[in-house]
Order: C-alpha cells, then structure tokens, then sequence
C-alpha cells in the first residue's frame, strides 16, 4: 500500500508562573481515522486525500481554525474543528484538570495535524483549538524541576517496541514525591486513570460502520502499520525530559573562597 494516513493530536501550553515564562510544554497522541471500523492492530488507512482549507469556528471552550480537510469522493473523512470541538478539546481540558498535575500547567492549544506516509504533516497544516479560558491543573503547592515528568505508557497488540508509546505528562507537583523520593501510590493510580480516560475520551465510535471512527494508537516510521492503544501504565519512578527546560536560564550563586 501507498498513502497512508494517520492523525496526531498535540497538546500544548506553558507554566502560569512568571519565572517560567519561557518555558513551554507538549504531548501528543497520534489517532487512525477512517470511514470504516478499524482491527486492534494492522496497515494504516490510505482513504482519500487530504487538501487545503480555510475554515473557522468558535464556541464557549474556545476558538478554532483549520487549513485542511480529508475527503474521499464527495463526502468527508473528518471534520477537523468538529473533532477538536466534541473530543479532543475536552479530552485534554479534562486531563490537565483531573490528572492532579501542578496549578502551574497551563494548557493553551490544542493542534490536530494530518499526517502523510512521510511521517510529516500535510503541507505543514494543521487545525487548532485555542482555549477561551486555558484550562490548569488542580494540585496545590509547587511543581518539581520542569525537566521532572511522569511517563504514560501506551501497549497495543502489535509485538515489539512499534507497540509501545507514551506521553511525558509536565507540571508534576511536590505532593506527588513521597519520604523515599518515590510517586506516591495514590498519584499514580490517579495518572493511571486519567491516562485511560484521556485515550477513551478521543475515540469516536459509531453503530454505523461506514462513518468516522477514531481510535488512538501507536505508529511509527515507515508510517504503515499500527496498533490500537489498549492499556496504560505508570511507574513510581518519576521521569526526566530534559527539553522541557531548554529556554530556562539558571540563576546562579556563588562565592569566593577565603583561606587562612
């Protein structure tokens, strides 16, 4: 097969803090889209043919434009804006809210890109949400370093590393550190759930099997085959993904050494 396409959907914001101001964060889940039911695992869908567009929308949750639209002969295989309008945009309110990260995470936008058999994105197009009122997390107290994450992880039914995934998740708090420098049991069976629903959240099911259905996966290059994501973990051990302080300038102390 030739063609293949598959959707990535891409969450993105920075840290309210002013000190953090140069800092931004993302995490992204990538989604087959097709106007049929899609196996556990297989070859990506080649359907139709992306395009260029100039639409917009707005609503309560936010603002949103898109400059593509994927067709197959005069119907549609999605509609971008109205995807990041009923999933993905209250999909990724309801993660950042509920995953029990720092009130320090900001979530800004929300990208949906359609992606060729290159691994790139059609004509570096994409569609956006844009929140009216950028939702936050709900933890009190202060966030760990930004370069501290916690790993979801994707598993699917395709053998070998192609089957596995993950998001790094920003803005994890103190409280989530207990007296051994462990995650606490409590934070990560939350994540855990969260990461569950998040992934549910963005599938688009139908009793009509020649409509659009969405469901997360994990791919990867060539870009051809993929498997549905159909479990989630997080481990104890908080993560380290030193980009998410690349813009951060240290502030440093020092002083002089006196002898005798």
């Amino acid at each position: 097969m030739a063609g293949e396409k598959h959707l990535y959907c891409v969450a993105k914001g920075d840290y309210v803090n002013s000190t953090l101001a140069t800092e931004r964060w993302q995490m992204g889940v990538r989604l087959w889209a097709d106007t049929s039911v899609p196996a556990d695992q297989g070859t990506l869908p080649n359907t139709g043919d992306y395009g260029a567009a100039s639409d917009t929308s707005s609503d309560t949750l936010g603002s949103y434009t898109s400059t593509w639209v994927w067709t197959v002969g005069i119907g549609t295989v999605i509609v971008p804006i109205d995807y990041l309008k009923n999933q993905a945009g209250p999909a990724w309110k309801t993660f950042i809210q509920n995953a029990t990260l720092s009130s320090n995470v900001r979530l800004k936008e929300v990208h949906l890109y359609p992606i060729t058999d290159t691994g790139r994105a059609f004509e570096g197009r994409s569609a956006i949400l844009t929140y009216a009122t950028p939702p936050v997390g709900a933890a009190v107290g202060g966030n760990l370093p930004t370069e501290v994450s916690s790993c979801v992880s994707w598993k699917t039914p395709q053998v070998g590393r192609r089957g596995r995934g993950r998001i790094y998740v920003p803005g994890v708090p103190q409280s989530a550190i207990d007296s051994n420098g462990f995650l606490t049991s409590t934070w990560v069976s939350n994540l855990v759930s969260r990461g569950e629903t998040l992934a549910d959240s963005l599938d688009v099911e139908s009793v009509t099997p020649t409509v659009t259905h969405v469901k997360p996966i994990v791919t990867g290059a060539p870009w051809t085959h993929y498997g549905v994501i159909t479990s989630v973990n997080v481990g104890n051990v908080a993560d380290s993904q030193r980009r998410r302080r690349r813009q951060l300038v240290e502030a440093r102390t020092s002083l002089d050494v006196t002898y005798g």
